[in-house]
């Protein structure tokens, strides 16, 4: 087949264009130089490679320059870079072709050793993933996705994939109700979609068109990767929520407007990238196999964004959402039910029996006047409390029929509440129902009255109707015959009144099992698969009883429960509802009603509320003072006992201010904070994450202990910056993620920022070439190891590039350690060789040591123990040397590790102790937990089984907290063979297959191994 002729000549010489599309170019030209050195290979598909990328290159460039393109539109960006990678994975494909291994002078003899000692040697990746014919047909089917005509790409000109054809509305309809990929509900949604849109301009309005185009290919993207189902379902979402019945049609300017327009340029760059996946599926799925998970993630944070914009467009002024949900809650004034028939008691009441109890006691208590006060934030179960003791058996025997329960939750105001409460006593109507009131009570001998949310009248932004309000009830509690109950939402007593309960006045949320036990009474059992998916949901939402009460009816009403789990990661409090506007049926509407009580003149306590809601750990004394100093507030303390007051927050005994996870998520997304505030919270969380140790040495513990108080907040604040804000990530937010995620590497390894922030900066290597590195770290923590090789892989390339030789040096080493794990001991060692010239060119004498402790280990883990021993113990005074305690430390583990096989116990126990001690005065958790787990194997040895087994458990549970795979099956590995030699052979054989199921689900190929010889030895030892 002959190769395709290039396109014609650039039509300038001149201009600028965009960086994207100079490395694109800069790619195609080099796959054209290789194409050209590789001539002597008989491969005419070389050819056709070279000239459709030089086609793909010319035909971008010319439609920049036909528009003046010098900053490239978000779709024609993401094109850009996506191609970018291909052609760069081609380039480095036709590397491997016309390269061959350089002679290594230096550790020739060291080399040539292992090599002739190693197991057969694997294949390299490029060998046995890709082939040319691979890159043709990807290269073609992208060609295709440009729509290059004339010798200009149309994708790029244009700037859009939306169909020019939805500018006819019938073919439009037509298109959607003929749809066999969508069920009927979401035709009809797609259609009421159409119609609002149609008044937008050419192409937001194609945004109907552009999500059935997703839909039609769905089954391909699935094929590819099953997480794309997850983002299909957030843009379904969107179309849902847009769509329903009451919404208006979308005019131009609006801010509706602008969530559309976000939201299609949204799909649209989803869609143009799940394209690119499936013309290039081949590829990605073996060079670069979280291409995938990149492409997902960077679709949720752009649907987040428009999700973002819309959820605020569709948000009405706060105090007039308030009136339409206390209008929902109950009738108007002249209509107000004041009935004197009791609610019913509560069949569900887990975990309230000692409060319950308690109020008991003082309201039967014949010896003085009560006054009781049930206080809490809303949905912590108030009203469902002061019902179950209205309807107590024994206030049942000492009331009787005087038992009264009234809701000030319909009143406009004092005077309506008492009005009403004269219907309920079955009084005549009175010029001054507050005295009629009281005469009734003293006419009897004993009266319970509750009078339920009290908030309605007493936290009035009318400072008369809040003062009526306290005096009413001054005048009650001086009632002897009364017996008073209020709930109220907050945590301040009204004054002038002695609560009874005033030490234990405020509810708190359930306790795990008492949540547990509400959902199952609801919702029943579920099956085991899904017994996690509940129980990280319950504490999702924070055990509040409203939200536990309304994720159950959820499920009794059919919901899936992983289906729940999905969307509460994408709406959160938004899906817990069973009604619109009902304070008892959904958990939005009840916080928003809490808010709609701060004052309307003031906006600081508001603010407050709005920073503290990043923070998932609370707002520390330091970080309030520090706000308080840099966003200028005049008063904190008086916003924060407002906030307080309403039970929107509450603060720890260290004066950490904190909220429940229901408030944080509601506040967060309805309430942003001002710029200003946002800009000053991040910057004294730079400060902070700048503070955390990057490696392992004395002053690690100090330094660790230190950050850990803030690195939940550091993580979500961080993560939330990067993912919904529209400018590009600063150096400041950069280096904060490279630094808290580099910490996480000694502490529990956590790539969220990295997978977050690494698409957003692949327009700047330098940066992405530093987080590339750490992320292949964190990968190689969490035994990830061919993500991690992926990731050093791209890093070391960037920093090539940049000719940056000492870290390129550096992630050669990193390459070699992964090598060494996944058995490639040819690899590493042709990795650690070039990493240690070039770490010896530059006299860098401690990164020759690292490359020398990698090589020993090699040795080791080949049999060869006399070189490995001579070179650990060498490099164990060089670190002494350069005074690096954790890595001379874990010299003396591996020593010990030798002296273990060669069954001198003694000598091997002092090694690995000495490990030991140092690791623990450093804080070195992982570290810890490894040597813990050889120490126990020594033990063992020796029968000291007692002491095996506790090192062993130390081991299993650091491994536990810091999700480390391979730690833990060695712990249980080797606890296995404890089992079995004291004859506990049942135990010894469950330990083994929980170790080999482990060991499979990291590939670790060596510990299946292990596993299957001990599994023949207990075999041997069962049947004798």
């Amino acid at each position: 087949m002959a190769a395709p002729a290039p396109a014609p000549a650039l039509p300038s010489t001149t201009f600028k264009y965009p960086p994207n599309i100079v490395e694109l170019r800069k790619y195609a030209d080099s796959i054209s130089k290789k194409v050209n050195d590789l001539e002597s290979m008989p491969e005419s598909t070389l050819g056709q490679i070279s000239a459709h990328a030089l086609s793909i290159a010319n035909a971008v460039e010319s439609a920049c320059a036909a528009r003046s393109l010098q900053v490239l539109e978000p779709l024609t960006a993401v094109a850009a870079d996506e191609i970018g990678r291909l052609l760069s994975s081609c380039c480095a494909y036709l590397v491997h072709l016309e390269t061959k291994p350089r002679k290594r002078e230096m550790l020739g003899i060291l080399v040539s050793r292992t090599f002739s000692r190693s197991r057969s040697p694997s294949p390299s990746p490029a060998q046995t993933t890709t082939s040319l014919d691979d890159y043709l047909t990807s290269l073609k089917a992208v060609k295709a996705l440009l729509r290059i005509e004339n010798g200009q790409s149309q994708l790029v000109y244009s700037g859009t994939m939306a169909p020019a054809a939805v500018q006819n509305p019938a073919f439009l309809q037509n298109e959607i109700s003929t749809s066999t990929v969508i069920d009927q509900v979401f035709k009809t949604a797609l259609l009421t979609m159409a119609n609002m849109t149609d008044g937008l301009p050419f192409p937001f309005k194609a945004v109907p068109q552009t999500v059935l185009q997703l839909h039609q290919h769905v089954e391909d993207y699935r094929a590819i990767d099953n997480s794309v189902a997850t983002v299909i379902r957030k843009v379904d979402d969107f179309v849902e929520i847009l769509a329903k019945p009451d919404r208006q049609n979308v005019a131009p300017g609006e801010d509706i407007a602008r969530a559309v327009e976000r939201f299609f340029r949204a799909v649209q760059s989803i869609l143009l990238r799940l394209e690119i996946l499936r013309a290039t599926a081949r590829i990605k799925k073996l060079v670069a196999p979280t291409a995938i998970q990149t492409v997902v993630a960077g679709a949720e944070a752009e649907l987040q964004d428009a999700r973002r914009l819309l959820d605020m467009a569709l948000q009405v002024d706060t105090n007039r959402t308030a009136r339409q949900i206390l209008h929902a809650q109950g009738p108007a004034k002249s209509n107000a039910n004041f009935s004197s028939e009791l609610p019913a008691s509560p069949k569900i009441l887990h975990g309230r029996e000692e409060e319950l109890s308690r109020l008991v006691a003082f309201v039967v208590d014949r010896s003085r006047p009560i006054r009781v006060a049930i206080m809490g934030a809303g949905g912590l179960g108030k009203t469902t409390l002061a019902t179950a003791v209205v309807q107590h058996v024994d206030v049942a025997m000492t009331f009787v029929n005087r038992r009264f329960l009234v809701t000030a939750e319909a009143a406009a105001g004092a005077d309506d509440l008492l009005t009403g409460m004269l219907t309920t006593f079955g009084l005549s109507p009175s010029s001054d129902p507050l005295a009629s009131l009281l005469q009734h009570f003293r006419s009897h001998e004993r009266t319970l009255l509750v009078i339920d949310n009290l908030e309605t009248i007493w936290n009035s932004a009318n400072a008369q109707q809040r003062r009526m309000t306290e005096a009413v009830l001054s005048k009650l509690a001086n009632v002897t015959a009364l017996t008073l109950i209020i709930t109220c939402r907050g945590t301040d007593l009204p004054p002038d009144v002695e609560w009874a309960n005033r030490d234990a006045v405020v509810l708190s949320t359930l306790s795990p099992d008492a949540a547990l036990a509400t959902f199952t009474d609801i919702a029943g059992d579920v099956t085991t698969p899904d017994q996690p998916v509940r129980d990280a949901l319950l504490k999702e939402v924070d055990y509040m009883p409203l939200a536990v009460t309304l994720l159950a009816r959820l499920v009794a009403r059919g919901k899936q429960l992983r289906d729940l789990d999905r969307r509460w990661n994408s709406v959160h409090t938004g899906m817990l509802r069973t009604q619109p506007n009902g304070r008892l049926d959904n958990v939005d509407a009840s916080v928003q009603l809490s808010i709609a009580y701060l004052p309307s003149d003031d906006p600081t306590p508001l603010q407050l509320l709005a920073l503290c809601a990043p923070l998932p750990d609370g707002m520390r004394l330091p970080v309030r003072n520090e706000l308080e100093r840099l966003c200028g507030f005049r008063d904190l303390d008086g916003a924060l006992e407002v906030i307080q007051g309403l039970a929107l927050v509450y603060v720890t005994d260290d004066e950490t201010v904190r909220m429940l996870s229901p408030i944080r998520l509601y506040v967060l997304e309805k309430h942003r904070p001002r710029d200003d505030h946002r800009a000053s919270l991040l910057q004294i969380y730079y400060e902070i994450a700048k503070q955390a140790p990057r490696r392992i040495d004395s002053q690690f513990p100090a330094a660790r202990d230190k950050i850990l108080p803030e690195l939940s907040n550091l993580d979500a604040l961080l993560l939330l910056e990067i993912q919904n804000f529209d400018e590009p990530p600063s150096p400041d937010l950069i280096d904060a993620v490279n630094t808290i995620s580099q910490f996480s590497i000694l502490n529990v390894p956590n790539e969220r920022m990295l997978a977050a922030l690494i698409p957003r900066i692949e327009h700047l290597p330098e940066y992405l070439a530093r987080s590339l590195w750490i992320l292949a770290d964190i990968h190689r923590g969490r035994d990830a190891y061919d993500l991690s090789l992926e990731a050093v892989t791209r890093a070391r390339s960037l920093y090539q590039s940049l000719r940056q030789p000492l870290n390129a040096a550096d992630c050669d080493r990193r390459m070699g350690n992964v090598h060494r794990v996944k058995g490639n001991y040819a690899e590493e060692i042709a990795s650690l060789s070039a990493a240690r010239e070039t770490f010896y060119e530059l006299d860098r004498q401690l990164s020759v040591a690292n490359c020398d402790t990698s090589l020993a280990l090699v040795f080791y883990e080949q049999g060869n123990y006399d070189d490995a021993f001579a070179l650990l113990t060498s490099v164990r005074e060089v670190f002494l040397q350069l005074d690096r305690p954790a890595a001379a430390a874990y010299c003396q583990e591996r020593l010990g590790d030798i002296y273990r096989i060669r069954d001198d116990f003694q000598a091997a126990e002092t090694q690995l102790e000495y490990a030991l001690q140092t690791y623990t005065s450093l804080g070195s958790m992982a570290d810890i937990a490894s040597c813990s787990c050889k120490l126990g194997a020594v033990y063992r040895s020796q029968q000291r089984f007692d002491a095996a087994l506790e090192c062993l458990q130390v081991a299993y549970d650091i491994g536990q907290k810091q999700g480390d795979t391979l730690r833990i099956a060695d712990a249980l590995l080797v606890r296995s063979f404890v089992q079995q030699d004291q004859g506990q052979f049942a135990q010894a054989r469950q330990l083994l297959l929980e170790a080999q199921r482990l060991y499979e689900s990291i590939e670790f190929t060596r510990g299946l191994e292990w596993c299957a010889t001990g599994l023949a030895e207990l075999d041997r030892d069962e049947q004798a």
